[in-house]
């Protein structure tokens, strides 16, 4: 990031999307409760914002993750604020990516039943709730780096990560 705030863009910038890119899909897509277009949109606002905000980026403040998840995170609350929020494509039984690998018609069934069950509960869950299993499981952000990303206190994250389990158990021990 530093070397893209210094003029040395392109090979740097590209490096930043080769090893960041995906885990922002994947947090955005959540936020956006699987609407896929919107995500992408957000996405790629995140990285052109993120490369007219390098020079704020602090190092011995905030991890480049933190950051870059900060600046999707504000573009998402942005959008959810804005009268032009709305739902096109979103994440279904076409999206749904299962492994194949030697696994049965019969497991392969169960494992997409699962998928759903999941999907559903974690949809279900308060956005900020939400927002903080997400970035702990799918950003694979750590939950001081999540305080970080939503500005708040890492105890707060911590709470809100134990509410979200517990009501996930129950989301799912009630569909078996």
């Amino acid at each position: 990031m530093l070397l893209v705030a210094n003029g040395f863009v392109e090979q740097p910038a590209t490096e930043l999307f080769t090893r960041h890119n995906r885990a922002l899909f994947n947090f955005l897509a959540w936020l956006c409760e699987g609407n896929l277009s919107e995500a992408e949109d957000l996405a790629q606002k995140t990285w052109v914002k993120l490369m007219t905000r390098c020079s704020d980026y602090r190092p011995g403040q905030a991890a480049f993750t933190s950051f870059l998840f900060q600046i999707a995170r504000n573009g998402w609350i942005d959008t959810r604020r804005s009268a032009s929020h709305s739902t096109s494509v979103t994440l279904d039984d076409a999206h749904l990516q299962l492994p194949d690998d030697d696994l049965s018609t019969e497991q392969l069934a169960m494992l997409g039943q699962q998928h759903h069950r999941v999907r559903a509960a974690v949809m279900a869950l308060p956005d900020a709730q939400r927002e903080v299993v997400v970035l702990r499981f799918f950003a694979e952000l750590g939950v001081e780096e999540i305080a970080q990303v939503i500005g708040e206190g890492f105890e707060t994250v911590k709470s809100r990560l134990r509410y979200a389990f517990a009501k996930l158990r129950l989301s799912l021990d009630a569909t078996r």
